[in-house]
């Protein structure tokens, strides 16, 4: 089953504590041993103390990572400008030369932690906690800053090197009061070529008929991440003969850098890029499970290095009509979350997932 992410609203103080034991609940979850559970309840309870003091509409978002055990611990919030914390100069050009910065992880958790970013009180000592630390500010529009925490992975037997892991962004919430969450998420490699395969699937309506649609359609995916997506659509239309149905959408990433989609209902997908969105994919109207019309899969030949976005209606779509460029310069671990923060719609489910290319070292 794919987790719910975690949501802390923050508005004083008291979401703190309430952060701190949301993070510290999940870490367990995820099967996360030793000091790892306190690591990620203290990062939670810093960012949360930030946002509480600066933000005006800020929340803190836990969730388990996509690819491997580990958190993904994310605050959002429309926050005055904490000065120029990224580094990026009087030019607007961060380390990445995106105009946003980022900051790497710290070198140990156990080091020594970094002087706090001007006002925004606690970043040093998340960015020292964390594996991997990623900030960004808009000025005049706010702050994301995510952190990282990954459960130790056993190398390759033979001690040869793995391939890089692409960036992956998730996140999937419940309508505000229910525990189950209608729309899920999935992400596949094939055996042997490393193609990679995204799915979003939005049960009809919301609760619990409409999670167990969607979850089913999450298990068809990765019991069959090769076929190609017409028939593997069909096999997720018959998986969900007996469900109430979904809509369904698939992205694919191929070796030589093609992106392939196929799309029965109202899930969303596009591929994103520093220079805004440079790709919007149309979907089949039908209901997966119902009366799905024969799918067709689409083919973007070069996808230029691009992110891979998919998301739910839960998220309204209107945002792609005029993004800014510090909303589709964000890194995968962040655009879900801002997206969802930013511009979720009233009263439904919501799931979001991000796939980037891995990064390249030399």
């Amino acid at each position: 089953m794919t987790a719910v992410t975690a949501r802390v609203r923050v508005h004083d103080d008291g979401a703190v504590l309430l952060a701190a034991g949301a993070a510290r609940r999940a870490a367990v979850e995820q099967g996360l041993s030793g000091a790892l559970p306190e690591r990620a309840a203290e990062c939670a309870g810093e960012l949360a103390r930030g946002l509480a003091l600066h933000s005006v509409r800020g929340a803190v978002y836990i969730q388990p990572l996509a690819l491997r055990p580990g958190l993904d611990i994310v605050a959002v919030g429309a926050a005055p400008d904490p000065g120029d914390p990224t580094g990026a100069g009087p030019d607007g050009n961060g380390p990445d030369g995106d105009g946003l910065g980022r900051w790497p992880a710290a070198a140990s958790p156990g080091g020594t932690a970094p002087a706090d970013p001007g006002p925004l009180p606690g970043l040093g000592t998340v960015r020292r906690l964390a594996d991997d630390f990623v900030l960004r500010v808009a000025p005049g529009r706010g702050t994301a800053v995510c952190a990282r925490l990954r459960a130790p992975a056993a190398g390759p037997p033979d001690g040869s090197r793995q391939a890089a892991a692409p960036e992956v962004g998730t996140l999937r919430l419940p309508v505000d009061g229910e525990s189950s969450c209608g729309d899920a998420w999935a992400l596949e490699a094939a055996p042997g070529d490393g193609t990679l395969t995204a799915m979003v699937a939005d049960g009809l309506g919301h609760g619990p008929a409409a999670a167990a649609a969607a979850e089913l359609a999450v298990r068809t995916l990765r019991h069959s991440p090769g076929l190609p997506l017409p028939r593997l659509m069909c096999a997720v239309h018959e998986a969900l003969r007996s469900t109430r149905g979904a809509a369904v959408g698939l992205l694919r990433r191929t070796p030589d850098g093609a992106v392939e989609h196929c799309a029965v209902g109202n899930v969303r997908a596009y591929v994103v890029g520093h220079d805004g969105v440079r790709h919007r994919f149309g979907a089949q109207p039908g209901v997966v499970g119902w009366n799905m019309p024969a799918p067709v899969a689409q083919r973007l030949p070069d996808a230029r290095g691009g992110t891979l976005l998919l998301h739910s209606d839960g998220v309204d779509g209107g945002w792609a009509r005029s993004p800014g460029p510090e909303l589709t310069r964000l890194p995968a671990p962040l655009l879900p979350v801002v997206l969802a923060h930013e511009h979720r719609a009233a009263r439904d489910d919501v799931t979001v997932l991000a796939v980037a290319p891995a990064r390249r070292t030399p």
